[in-house]
């Protein structure tokens, strides 16, 4: 049994990685804005509201003592500076760890950060979409935090994010894009998530994930 912190519990994919670690009998603490999101009892669940990125005190007493940091945090806005929550966000979370001696954490970002080819990242690409660049650019700002610290991150990087719960049926692949349809359901990358935090197999990496064609 681990002992984890979510933050961005309430959303698409946070509700699964609760429900998911619930049912493996992990305990939980949700970090979330609005408590009234995430409509789960449980008594290995406690929920914390509060504000990832102004109530820094808060964040750090939620990381203390646990096992591991898992951020779902994300923006539905791919414009201006919204995209630097993200990053702001996984700054504010190393910095606790480090405080504390927690080694163990796991984020979520965008295709854009894998490798197209061993000199370029996906989102080099001269054909990369323009109206992504922006959010891509954010995630990669999560992925150059995390790669300069000492911690044992994982960084997952997903195409399309599709609510729907596991099917179990997804491909991942270290620093690449994975093969597959350009696709990954919030309950199997959750299940990913849940998976890796376990068996540790993506160390210090980025991984690609899809659902499998």
């Amino acid at each position: 049994m681990k002992n984890i912190v979510v933050f961005g519990a309430a959303g698409r994919t946070g509700k699964y990685v609760v429900q998911y670690a619930l049912e493996a009998g992990h305990k939980v603490t949700a970090f979330v804005l609005h408590p009234s999101h995430l409509t789960v009892s449980h008594p290995n669940l406690e929920i914390v509201a509060g504000d990832v990125l102004h109530e820094e005190e808060k964040v750090a007493g939620v990381i203390k003592g646990k096992d591991v940091v898992i951020s779902v945090v994300g923006t539905n806005q791919i414009d201006g500076d919204a995209v630097n929550l993200m990053s702001d966000a996984v700054k504010i979370f190393v910095k606790a760890m480090n405080e504390f001696g927690i080694k163990r954490v796991l984020a979520v970002g965008g295709l854009a950060v894998l490798q197209l080819n061993e000199t370029m990242q996906m989102i080099d690409k001269p054909d990369y979409p323009a109206q992504y660049k922006n959010i891509g650019q954010g995630h990669n700002k999560v992925y150059k935090v995390l790669r300069e610290t000492k911690l044992d991150w994982t960084f997952v990087c997903c195409p399309d994010i599709i609510d729907g719960p596991k099917t179990g049926k997804y491909n991942v692949n270290k620093d690449y894009p994975a093969e597959g349809q350009f696709q990954i359901f919030t309950g199997d990358l959750a299940d990913f998530i849940l998976k890796e935090m376990i068996e540790n197999k993506f160390l210090a990496t980025r991984v690609g994930i899809a659902n499998a064609k």
